[in-house]
């Protein structure tokens, strides 16, 4: 099977098309998308507040959480430097650029997420499209942002799994190595 990677190419291009392996887009829309968006519509029937006032309730954890996020990110490249995950990397469709796009792909949603609940706090759907006169589009708007916010736990969860999986494959890696070594002469 010939492999077809794009080390060379954008964040963009990974999201849109790929590095090899499928497009990154897929990583959010996917079957899960359901349960974000089930999230979403209990969120939104629960929650007696207006989004001007969930938004300021939420805010300062979302942006903890971006903060977190980048905090493990690092540890992650700095993982990522290590000669074992390379290793790893060389047997991944989409190569070493799709170990490294997988986080900027997460920091970006948790990011987009707290933009537009920015945007919630500054009155942008409370005060001036749609506003709770029009129930509908604003319901919709609720679902939509409280689904972004379970979708922004998730990421950030991914983080701290996806760290946590190259810490343990590359110490798995390291003792496979020192084992070999000590077998031969």
């Amino acid at each position: 099977m010939t492999m077809k990677r794009r080390e060379n190419l954008s964040f963009w291009q990974w999201l849109l098309k790929g590095s090899g392996a499928s497009p990154g887009y897929q990583r959010y829309i996917n079957i899960w998308i359901v349960l974000h968006f089930c999230v979403g519509f209990v969120l939104s029937n629960l929650v007696q507040a207006d989004l001007v006032d969930a938004a300021n309730a939420v805010s300062l954890p979302l942006v903890g959480i971006f903060l977190g996020s980048f905090a493990w990110a690092r540890n992650a490249h700095a993982l990522l430097l290590s000669r074992e995950i390379e290793e790893i990397a060389d047997f991944h469709e989409g190569g070493f650029a799709e170990y490294v796009f997988v986080y900027q792909g997460a920091l970006f949603a948790i990011f987009l997420t707290l933009i537009i609940w920015g945007l919630a706090s500054l009155g942008v759907f409370t005060h001036t499209w749609p506003t709770p006169t029009r129930r509908l589009s604003y319901s919709a708007i609720e679902v939509v942002l409280y689904a972004l916010l379970s979708l922004a736990l998730r990421e950030c969860w991914h983080i701290v799994q996806g760290t946590h999986w190259m810490l343990l494959a590359q110490r798995e890696i390291k003792r496979a190595k020192k084992i070999r070594s000590a077998k031969t002469p």
